[in-house]
């Protein structure tokens, strides 16, 4: 007689395996994202210069040697970008998902809420600022490196461990700046779940505090005479800090579509409505119900570490992409919650619906960005075509409107075309040379004939005017 199992689905599926059956197809759909805005400036684009000038060392703003490394094996051959960023950032969040999955057995969490866990870190719309990101690759491997280091501190207490934790953590750091949060967040959640002592605790943070003080030393004895400070990095009012605080929260706890809130033409107050009302309950759930777990000193102990581990971003800017850096901890607040949560059948039926409203969200989001992507290659196409034969010298006018853009994922037509960058990569990176780009709002577009003529006389042998989604030479 064929024995009942009684178990719920939660339990008796494996994510890995699901995740691992879906990945070449989610990857290929990823690798159809073109750049946009910040994902052509930046360290991980094709770089045709010299490596070793200032890219390799510390700059103000920030450290990130193997970006800058990223950038140079594109200059090789230009065509790999983006597909193989893509390639990069998915992989680090694939290993980033399995290290939750690990993570959440070694706390001691049962088989539904490790599954829970790691679904819900794969799934996260918090995760797309990231994972859908060009230029993602120093946050994503930020946080798989200190993850890394994590699991490497709680296998154990002994000297290995605790050199493989900083030498984890030293790479995490030099992926992205906030990875530093992770010479202290693996000794506080050890003893939020008494896997060590206060002893261990205060010893341990003292070598992460040491271990820090030592990479500032050497950034600092590093850093060489090219400074970029950006102001927007620095922004301290109450109105900016408030609204990075709002974002840190809603972006985690909140998976509605934000696409439908933020971005005015794609506004839908009924997609909207749904993607809050379909999600909610399960996370409304898990607290009502957890609400006793939330003194406790395993909950106060994920809650510190998740702030932590965003806290860099929240002092400095905290935008889609930031939201990645607490996700794993926020996620092993939601084992921690389910592990205590008893009724597995009904709450398998809530997490089904955030699964459901999580997967359109995700989608939305890919396809937004997809579209983005395709307007800035069409925009760069139209310059080129327009401009008939190879010049050296470009001069650009980008005309914004007031249209609000939603991160990269719904960007506005000059920020697709990005200052004549998608015009230079139309060309194979070829010509022109030389392309300078100003941008002017619509109410002063009676400047556009005289910065032409100004451009014309200083030898400038094309002129683009941006305006909308279309590219005219007008000199």
């Amino acid at each position: 007689m064929k024995r009942h199992d009684d178990r719920s689905w939660m339990e008796r599926i494996n994510p890995l395996v699901p995740i691992s059956l879906l990945s070449p197809f989610l990857l290929y759909a990823i690798s159809l994202l073109l750049p946009t805005f910040d994902d052509w400036t930046y360290y991980t684009v094709p770089y045709f210069g010299e490596l070793f000038t200032y890219r390799l060392l510390p700059n103000a703003s920030y450290w990130r040697p193997f970006d800058a490394l990223f950038g140079s094996l594109l200059g090789l051959d230009y065509r790999l970008f983006p597909a193989l960023n893509h390639v990069f950032v998915y992989a680090a969040h694939l290993g980033s998902t399995v290290l939750v999955y690990r993570l959440a057995s070694m706390l001691g969490f049962n088989a539904t809420a490790r599954n829970v866990a790691t679904v819900f870190f794969f799934i996260s719309p918090a995760a797309l600022g990231t994972v859908l990101g060009i230029d993602a690759l120093n946050q994503a491997y930020s946080q798989f490196w200190g993850l890394l280091g994590l699991k490497a501190y709680l296998g154990g207490c002994g000297r290995r461990n605790r050199a493989a934790w900083l030498a984890c953590v030293c790479v995490a750091t030099l992926s992205k700046e906030n990875g530093i949060m992770f010479f202290f967040i693996p000794p506080l959640l050890a003893y939020g779940f008494g896997r060590a002592g206060s002893g261990r605790l205060r010893r341990d943070l003292l070598y992460g505090l040491a271990a820090s003080a030592a990479y500032f030393c050497v950034r600092l004895a590093l850093t060489n005479s090219h400074v970029d400070v950006l102001d927007d990095y620095f922004e301290s009012t109450l109105s900016s800090k408030l609204s990075d605080i709002g974002t840190f929260i809603g972006m985690t706890w909140i998976p509605l579509d934000y696409v439908c809130l933020v971005h005015p033409p794609s506004r839908n107050l009924w997609v909207l409505a749904l993607t809050l009302a379909l999600p909610m309950p399960f996370i409304l759930t898990l607290f009502i119900r957890g609400r006793r777990l939330l003194l406790g000193r395993p909950f106060l102990a994920l809650a510190c570490c998740m702030c932590l581990a965003a806290l860099p971003h929240l002092l400095t800017l905290f935008t889609t992409m930031h939201a990645y850096s607490g996700l794993a901890m926020s996620a092993l607040i939601v084992a921690h919650l389910t592990d205590k949560y008893g009724d597995y059948r009904r709450l398998g039926v809530l997490f089904a619906m955030f699964v459901a409203s999580c997967a359109f969200v995700d989608w939305h989001h890919w396809q937004k960005s997809y579209e983005s992507g395709l307007m800035g290659q069409r925009m760069g196409r139209q310059a080129i075509e327009k401009t008939g034969k190879p010049v050296k010298r470009v001069y650009s006018i980008s005309m914004r409107d007031h249209v609000r853009r939603y991160s990269s994922f719904c960007v506005i037509p000059a920020d697709a075309y990005a200052w004549g960058n998608a015009a230079f990569a139309a060309t194979g990176y070829k010509w022109p040379e030389e392309c300078l780009d100003t941008g002017i709002v619509v109410e002063d577009r009676w400047m556009v004939d005289s910065l032409a003529d100004r451009a014309v006389r200083l030898g400038y042998e094309r002129v683009w005017f941006v305006h909308g989604d279309t590219v005219e030479v007008i000199r």
